[in-house]
């Protein structure tokens, strides 16, 4: 199975949507696929398949890495939000940017390498 780099950045900006609705309010993702770095699509291929086939490659132990780090700060919002600190979650919320845009540069990062190979 090909690995659709592109459409895992694409579902990595909705799933950023989907932390923003649920801090508004609205149902969105399950607390196991926002929370766990395994439960999500990503997680699920990095660990089924992903660091298996790709692991050679410098930039997946740090996407790993920054992929685990992206649901602890998940993780932190939903406890804040839930313990009615509903500014200090809005304020966790706003570091997720820097470490989604590392994540994303990542992946583009595995697809350059991955498409290196190929050839």
């Amino acid at each position: 199975m090909n690995f659709d780099f592109m459409g895992a950045k694409l579902k990595h900006s909705s799933w950023k949507l989907h932390i923003r609705e649920f801090l508004d309010g609205k149902p969105g993702l399950t607390a196991a696929q926002a929370t766990s770095h395994r439960e999500c699509d990503l997680g699920k291929w990095l660990y089924s398949e992903g660091l298996g086939k790709y692991g050679s490659i410098a930039e997946m132990k740090q996407l790993e890495s920054v992929h685990e780090e992206l649901h602890r700060q998940v993780r932190q919002i939903m406890e804040l939000k839930a313990a009615g600190r509903a500014s200090e979650a809005e304020a966790a919320y706003n570091q997720i940017d820097p470490i989604s845009k590392r994540l994303v540069t990542l992946l583009s990062a595995v697809e350059a390498a991955v498409t290196a190979r190929a050839r």
